[in-house]
């Protein structure tokens, strides 16, 4: 089978958004698709803050043939990635075009190459576009037209694909597949090679709590009255509570302990150390935090750095946004899986949802609401005793975390866009699909 992948980012683009087509790149050639990739050229030099260089995936991704589009003069990048694509679909001939989004204007190239070659098109939604309360708009009626053109897309794909149970079910009560193939989940995963060797964590004189990743602490800047007015009148497709995305009521829980245990207590035991790139927003949460001595800043690491790093800890921080009590989330942050990889127990602060119920099947594990203060702490005491007791120092990978390991999940994406392309044809790999949990 030959697919044809288009990637917006993709090695040697740091960050999230690579790993996902990058983990495709590694595994679609070994379960025998033939993998053509269309992305980026893109040099260094005009890489903005939030897409850093990050080569050491690069050499995963050598079994693929990749072709980089280079921005013309006055080109978009959907432009210069479509007209690539027009040039790998007439060499390679490929059964199926897959269109990993964000950036969600890309879903257009995809369509075009059907109208044009008549090649089905499957979306890959790595975030739920217009249903995604992080991605805001200017107002309501910007929110709303993006929300249309989701729902149209998701109407007219030949296929599409979310990364979790909730996303896919979000989307399917505002486009129903009716008649056509269902919606299909493939979540991220995390890598067989990244986590070879689990080993047993050193002991400490503190808890070493380890986050890797970006805190998000925009809203920080709109705490004056006029950007906390404009910020009310944003659109965006869910209400959420984004402080949670920062170490703000993770800090304010230590603070909690300090007090109530008093000096050379347990709340003195844990310390923060957060791989990620430097924002001055969340320096300013750590300053005011009143225990900014108990956290560690080291900065953006590459991705095989930040797997050594995550491994080490004594437990993971995954932090996410607030929700009405009773909501469900509609994303799970990458960074999770990979924790499932190292073997290693997980402070998840996080609202109802599937990243919270798969959290709370590791029996070291600990859940609280992002914002309940009170709830974060006792869990904070919880994982502070069995640390004391010795319980965190193993590394056990539960079994049932191999479903999300990369190469079942890319097994799981090539017997869909099996059906897409031979709907009558039964696929050479069957997988199970996700149920909703």
């Amino acid at each position: 089978m030959r697919v044809l992948l288009i990637a917006h980012y993709f090695p040697p683009d740091g960050g999230a958004g690579s790993q996902r087509p990058a983990s495709f790149a590694q595994h679609l050639p070994s379960l025998g698709a033939e993998l053509t990739v269309v992305c980026r050229q893109l040099d260094d030099s005009k890489r903005g803050a939030y897409e850093p260089a990050d080569r050491t995936l690069l050499a995963r991704t050598s079994a693929a043939n990749i072709r980089r589009a280079e921005l013309q003069s006055g080109e978009t990048w959907t432009n210069a990635l479509l007209r690539e694509a027009r040039a790998a679909i007439r060499d390679e001939r490929p059964d199926v075009v897959l269109v990993t989004l964000s950036p969600f204007e890309h879903a257009a190239i995809g369509f075009a190459l059907r109208a044009e070659f008549g090649v089905p098109v499957v979306l890959d939604l790595r975030d739920p576009w217009a249903l995604d309360g992080w991605h805001t708009y200017r107002h309501h009626f910007a929110w709303r037209a993006a929300f249309n053109t989701m729902r149209s897309a998701l109407d007219s794909a030949d296929g599409v694909i979310m990364n979790v149970p909730g996303a896919r079910d979000a989307a399917q009560a505002i486009a129903p597949r009716r008649g056509k193939l269902e919606y299909g989940v493939v979540t991220n995963g995390w890598e067989a090679a990244d986590f070879a060797a689990n080993a047993d964590v050193a002991p400490a004189d503190k808890l070493r709590i380890r986050f890797a990743g970006t805190f998000v602490c925009r809203f920080m800047r709109e705490r004056s009255v006029p950007r906390r007015v404009r910020a009310y009148f944003r659109g965006r497709g869910e209400n959420i509570d984004e402080r949670g995305r920062s170490p703000l009521f993770l800090l304010a829980a230590i603070r909690a302990l300090r007090e109530s245990h008093g000096a050379g207590g347990m709340g003195h035991d844990f310390t923060l150390e957060i791989a990620g790139t430097k924002e001055a927003e969340t320096q300013q949460i750590i300053d005011e935090s009143g225990c900014a001595d108990a956290v560690r800043q080291l900065g953006y690491l590459p991705h095989d750095e930040s797997a050594r790093f995550i491994a080490g800890a004594d437990a993971l921080l995954l932090p996410m946004h607030g929700l009405a009590r009773g909501a469900r989330a509609r994303m799970v942050p990458g960074k999770l899986y990979e924790y499932f990889g190292t073997g290693r127990p997980v402070l998840g602060l996080c609202p109802d949802g599937d990243a919270r119920e798969w959290i709370a099947r590791d029996p070291r594990s600990r859940v609280a609401y992002p914002t309940d203060v009170a709830s974060i702490a006792r869990n904070l005491a919880e994982m502070h005793a069995m640390w004391r007791n010795g319980e965190l120092a193993h590394s056990r990978r539960a079994a049932w975390t191999e479903e999300f390991s990369r190469q079942t999940q890319a097994a799981r994406l090539l017997a869909y866009l099996e059906r897409v392309a031979k709907p009558s044809t039964p696929t050479r790999s069957t997988v199970p699909s996700m149920a909703a949990r």
